[in-house]
């Protein structure tokens, strides 16, 4: 894909793949936050997630390929908040 250059004036090739691996990364980090803010029970309850626990697993697939394993972490600890929560009603 081009893209115009306004410094140069120019149209100049852009790498897609970077492009949307960028997004993919922003998503993620988006989808961190809103699981941070409602829990693994608010994105099912609230956000109509039909099944966040399998949303969360690949969240955490996605952040071990990036080495981000404090975010792994303070999914996998969501989680066990999550089905603590369910074996106690």
């Amino acid at each position: 894909m081009n893209i115009f250059d306004r410094n140069k004036g120019d149209y100049k090739m852009v790498d897609l793949t970077e492009f949307f691996e960028d997004v993919r990364k922003d998503a993620m980090d988006s989808g961190l936050k809103l699981m941070k803010t409602y829990g693994i029970k608010g994105m099912k309850e609230e956000l109509g997630s039909t099944n966040p626990v399998r949303l969360a697993n690949k969240m955490i697939n996605f952040f071990i390929q990036y080495e981000e394993y404090e975010k792994c972490g303070e999914i996998k600890e969501l989680i066990d908040e999550y089905k603590k929560e369910c074996q106690t009603k």
